[in-house]
C-alpha cells in the first residue's frame, strides 16, 4: 500500500512558530478559521493573512492551497451546505417536514454564524466550483424533498404541479431565512414578543381573504 503523501513547506514548519500541517488537515483548519474570523471581524473584514494567522500557518500556506479569498470562502460554503443538509435532513421528513425543516434551518444559522454568513453570498463563492455545486444541490434537493412532500400529504399528489413546491420553497424559505437574520443581527430583541407560526396561520387568513391566488 502506498504511503500517504505529507505536503510540508518550508514556510510551514516549526521553525517559524507554526504549526505544520497535512493538507486534509490544513483544509480542515482553514475553514474553522475563517469562520471564526468571520464570526469576530465579519466578512468584509476577514482577511487571508487573518486567517492564516489564526488557523497558525503562513500566508503562503494558505493561498497555496486556496489560492485566495474566493477559493477559501468556497471551501467554507461547501462545508456549510453539507453541515446544514447533514442538520436537517433527519428532520425533514413526514407530513410537516417542511415545517420542521425550517425550524432547524433557524437553529442552524444561530448556531453556526460563520457558515451561515457564507454560504448564500454567490458573489463570495466560486459557483462552478464542483465540491461546492455538490454540496448545495444535496442541501437544495432536501428543501425542495420536503416541500414536495408536505404539499402531497394534504392533496392528490398527482395535483401538485413543480410551480407549487418551487413557490412554497420560495415563501418558507424567505420565512426562515430573515427570521434568522432578524434573530442573529438582534433586531427582534426589543419587539413585542410574537410566534412566527401562529403569525403564518395569520398571514395566511389576511390572504385568503384578500383573494390572492
Amino acid at each position: 500500500m502506498a504511503r500517504p503523501r505529507w505536503r510540508y513547506s518550508a514556510a510551514v514548519s516549526d521553525a517559524d512558530g507554526r504549526r505544520p500541517y497535512h493538507h486534509g488537515e490544513l483544509r480542515a483548519a482553514a475553514i474553522a478559521a475563517t469562520v471564526a474570523e468571520v464570526e469576530e471581524v465579519g466578512i468584509s473584514t476577514a482577511s487571508m493573512r487573518g486567517i492564516a494567522r489564526r488557523a497558525g500557518v503562513t500566508h503562503a500556506a494558505l493561498a497555496h492551497h486556496f489560492t485566495d479569498k474566493t477559493g477559501l470562502f468556497t471551501a467554507v460554503a461547501a462545508e456549510g451546505f453539507r453541515r446544514m443538509a447533514a442538520a436537517i435532513r433527519p428532520v425533514a421528513f413526514g407530513d410537516l417536514g417542511f415545517l420542521t425543516g425550517g425550524a432547524e434551518y433557524v437553529r442552524f444559522a444561530l448556531e453556526n454564524r460563520g457558515f451561515y454568513e457564507v454560504v448564500f453570498r454567490p458573489s463570495l463563492c466560486n459557483q462552478e466550483d464542483p465540491d461546492f455545486e455538490a454540496a448545495r444541490t444535496e442541501a437544495f434537493d432536501i428543501l425542495y424533498g420536503s416541500a414536495q412532500h408536505s404539499l402531497a400529504s394534504g392533496c392528490d399528489a398527482g395535483t401538485v404541479t413543480q410551480s407549487d413546491v418551487a413557490s412554497l420553497v420560495i415563501a418558507g424559505w424567505s420565512m426562515s431565512h430573515g427570521y434568522a437574520t432578524l434573530l442573529a443581527t438582534d433586531n427582534l430583541a426589543d419587539r413585542p414578543p410574537g410566534d412566527i407560526l401562529h403569525g403564518v396561520k395569520l398571514l395566511n387568513s389576511l390572504i385568503a381573504r384578500g383573494g390572492t391566488s
